[in-house]
């Protein structure tokens, strides 16, 4: 696997959601990354800070994931103005 600040966007699935979402990065450090949810998506009701998820990581451009790996998410925080108004920013560390 490359390194995180190398991928782009991540994809993963939830509980009884069978579909997987794709989300693009949004922030990446050495121990986090960050990715950015619409306040109304039917996939945040199914994130729950603790939980570990099994991430696919595309590269820019990449049609087909380069890798995976399990995170925990860390902090879901809700934006109410700037930038990301509307939308949740989701902390994810290495599980």
């Amino acid at each position: 696997m490359k390194r995180l600040d190398q991928y782009q966007s991540v994809e993963f699935s939830v509980g009884d959601i069978g579909v997987p979402h794709r989300f693009r990065i949004w922030h990446i450090n050495s121990d986090s990354s960050v990715i950015l949810i619409k306040k109304d998506s039917n996939i945040l009701s199914h994130l729950r800070v603790g939980a570990k998820l099994e991430m696919k990581y595309y590269s820019p451009g990449a049609a087909f994931p380069d890798g995976t790996s399990e995170i925990k998410i860390k902090e879901i925080s809700e934006e109410e103005k700037g930038r990301f108004k509307g939308h949740c920013l989701v902390n994810l560390e290495p599980a």
